[in-house]
């Protein structure tokens, strides 16, 4: 790890982010869509907190590119092992 002497971001700016999305995934579930958006919708906003969270708080966006691919490497892994099990649940 090299030290760059990067600006430290706005934490607080990061975590009053995290806390509006936290209420929109709150809030998604009272908006008149069925369960299945519902869900997918909030998913989608746990993945944007995920990148936030890992882009600011493990300092992943002021790292040389070689620690973003070994980071990015499992969540790839993840969502190919989620979609291989996507037929499986849906024959049950």
């Amino acid at each position: 790890m090299s030290d760059t002497g990067h600006a430290h971001p706005n934490y607080v700016a990061i975590w009053g982010w995290l806390l509006l999305l936290l209420f929109i995934s709150l809030g998604a579930v009272y908006l008149p869509f069925s369960q299945g958006v519902t869900v997918t919708f909030i998913f989608i906003v746990a993945a944007v907190k995920a990148c936030i969270v890992a882009t600011y708080f493990m300092h992943l966006k002021f790292e040389e590119s070689l620690v973003r691919y070994i980071a990015i490497i499992p969540v790839i892994l993840f969502v190919i092992m989620t979609l291989t099990l996507i037929p499986d649940i849906g024959t049950r």
